[in-house]
């Protein structure tokens, strides 16, 4: 492949959907320049575009697919499950069956509420917690993502604070957002912890919860720091602040999430991506006392909370089968590739003293480059920004990762990926050098 190429099929494409859908798409975040790439198919660890180029799936729907695609464990639950409805106006034992499989995960979770995505389940915790407390704000990092949902995703495009000379303020990420919902969120440095604690501490009566993703920032390239940890725990302790997990893609990182592998007890938490199997999917979990929020008491529910497809049973059984699959050992295996992966990139820095570092954790890696040769190229633009000439020699040659090299590994891949990966990027470096 070379992309781009303007006499491809997906080009044109492209070029039809511009009619139709604005900027040809659904998705900001796959958005490509001068065009997006369309898929034909996917088995495994493989996708192929409508051009018949195959490519090793190394971004699985931005970490959604843990089985990677199409696997047949899963396709044989949906596929039994198609044959007796795909939604009801009721409640199925699919429901019942995800619910008491992912209550048995985590301790933190007596009870879980399903909804259609992680922006849902980001926003229907942060709900919850506001009708739970009474209080009115939330807490929040500076440039984390958290879905779409107008809190949520305030200050995720900021210019970056300088902290030297004042403290993060709440900035819109989308044109229209109102000035009510900026009043509304405290804007923290992510692992700066002295700072953090100073501004939740001064706003503590007024904030329902602080939210986080535990997997760090970047969709997991930068771990939180344990000072950063410890200062969430002792401002809840001290001054009752809860602690929002976002674990939509952090659940990925062991049996019971993230939560399990570090020290810190949500008091509620947002699920999606791989619970759904491939399909759409949120939720919420947490504890008796909060989660009471969704029910009937003196006929209405302090949180109201309907939804169309909400728990549909094709995503039930999905997901079943998916977190079914996903035992400890299947967390173990992944892990373990994952920093093997990691373990290659940078030897890979290393034989090409290319000034960069290896980052992720778990079953993600990504790779931060500082070499100039390696500068963003104006012509070529994703989701607003230029991807490094790296990512696109990569995609040339059958690999597909997102932006800064990030890789979120499926449970269909080996060790034998290993090797060939590691000497595309090789070659990768070489020849943008012109070596």
């Amino acid at each position: 492949m070379s992309y781009p190429d303007l006499d491809s099929k997906s080009n044109a494409l492209f070029q039809r959907a511009r009619k139709v859908l604005p900027d040809g798409g659904s998705r900001s975040t796959i958005r490509m320049t001068p065009y997006s790439i369309f898929i034909d198919g996917a088995s495994g660890k493989t996708i192929r575009d409508v051009d018949g180029n195959i490519y090793i799936d190394f971004n699985n729907n931005y970490t959604s697919l843990i089985h990677g695609h199409s696997h047949p464990a899963i396709v044989e639950a949906v596929s039994e499950q198609l044959t007796r409805g795909t939604a009801y106006s009721f409640g199925s034992e699919a429901e019942v069956r995800l619910a008491e499989l992912l209550c048995e995960r985590s301790p933190n979770f007596d009870k879980i509420r399903f909804m259609n995505s992680g922006t849902e389940a980001v926003m229907n915790a942060i709900k919850a917690m506001r009708a739970h407390t009474g209080k009115p704000k939330i807490a929040k990092c500076e440039h984390a993502y958290h879905g779409s949902y107008d809190y949520a995703e305030v200050s995720v495009s900021a210019p970056k604070t300088d902290l030297e000379k004042g403290d993060p303020r709440p900035i819109q990420h989308s044109a229209g957002t109102p000035r009510g919902a900026l009043d509304d969120v405290v804007v923290i440095p992510f692992n700066e912890p002295e700072i953090a604690e100073r501004i939740l501490v001064s706003e503590a009566e007024n904030l329902a919860g602080v939210l986080i993703d535990p997997f760090g920032a970047g969709l997991g390239r930068v771990p939180m720091s344990q000072p950063f940890r410890d200062m969430l725990e002792r401002v809840r302790e001290q001054h009752h602040v809860p602690i929002i997990f976002d674990e939509v893609v952090a659940f990925r990182a062991g049996w019971s999430g993230m939560q399990g592998e570090i020290d810190i007890t949500p008091d509620i938490t947002a699920l999606g991506k791989i619970i759904g199997g491939g399909f759409a999917v949120g939720a919420v979990a947490g504890g008796n006392d909060v989660m009471s929020v969704f029910e009937v008491a003196d006929g209405r529910a302090r949180l109201p909370h309907g939804g169309t497809f909400n728990a549909n049973p094709v995503t039930m059984a999905a997901g079943h089968a998916a977190m079914s699959l996903m035992d400890r050992d299947a967390f173990t295996r992944l892990n373990a590739l994952g920093g093997k992966f990691r373990d290659g990139i940078a030897e890979v820095l290393a034989l090409t003293n290319l000034s960069g570092k290896v980052l992720g954790q778990y079953s993600v890696f990504a790779l931060a480059i500082d070499d100039e040769d390696f500068a963003m190229d104006p012509n070529q633009r994703f989701f607003g920004q230029g991807p490094d000439r790296l990512r696109y020699y990569m995609l040339d040659n059958g690999y597909y990762v997102a932006q800064g090299l990030y890789g979120a590994l499926s449970t269909v891949m080996d060790h034998s990926d290993l090797d060939p990966f590691c000497q595309t990027l090789l070659e990768g470096i070489r020849s943008i050098r012109g070596e």
